[in-house]
């Protein structure tokens, strides 16, 4: 009767984790499709004039853990401040749901979500399109929440560049490669440390305000 009426733990779960990104990514298609463009407004054709302090990128893409960390669907938001012509400081969230890799955090059903939010540095550099290429520096926390188990923590690193295709001053579509890696602290029985890591690959959009 129980296999019947209750999906079990497990299944629940995964529930839980698919609604908040399926709205996430409903979100993301609406965004784009509710921004104002006006008729008068003329593409970009040189570079870009860099004219507004604050940014804001939303990306999804896949993100292939390393190590001890989750495989799977990423969305991440980064939004940037102009300190100078070329330096932004740089914040950073992503969310990945997928696949365990590693059976040493005890992902007995395979699968899992992680969150990390990272801070540093970015440098923007104008070309003589309107394209704006990137490179991007930071570190921050890592958390990890495995189905079926007890959840973890680590810090990391990541690096990456990518580049954006401004149409307009405030709006641009572009994609982003970047990787990760530190170190985790794990609590599933036995407790241990353990290198994880990760390889993304990401597009979007950024909005300049």
């Amino acid at each position: 009767m129980r296999g019947f009426l209750d999906p079990g733990p497990g299944r629940h779960r995964l529930r839980t984790v698919r609604c908040p990104l399926r709205a996430l990514l409903s979100f993301l298609v609406l965004l784009c499709a509710a921004l104002p463009v006006q008729a008068e407004e003329e593409l970009l054709r040189g570079p870009h004039p860099f004219i507004k302090n604050d940014e804001l990128a939303l990306h999804a893409g896949f993100s292939g853990g390393l190590g001890d960390n989750v495989s799977g669907l990423r969305l991440q938001g980064d939004y940037g401040y102009r300190l100078s012509q070329v330096t932004w400081l740089d914040i950073q969230m992503g969310v990945v749901s997928g696949s365990c890799r590693s059976k040493e955090i005890a992902c007995s059903d395979g699968t899992g979500y992680s969150v990390d939010i990272v801070a540093g540095a970015a440098w923007k550099f104008q070309t003589r399109l309107p394209l704006v290429v990137h490179v991007r520096v930071d570190g921050g926390p890592l958390f990890l929440f495995p189905d079926s188990t007890r959840s973890s923590a680590g810090f990391i690193f990541r690096g990456g560049a990518g580049a954006h295709y401004f149409l307009y001053d405030w709006f641009g579509l572009g994609a982003e490669i970047a990787g990760a890696w530190g170190m985790g602290f794990f609590r599933a029985s036995p407790s241990h440390t353990g290198n994880l890591g990760s390889v993304e690959a990401t597009l979007g959009v950024a909005l300049q305000f």
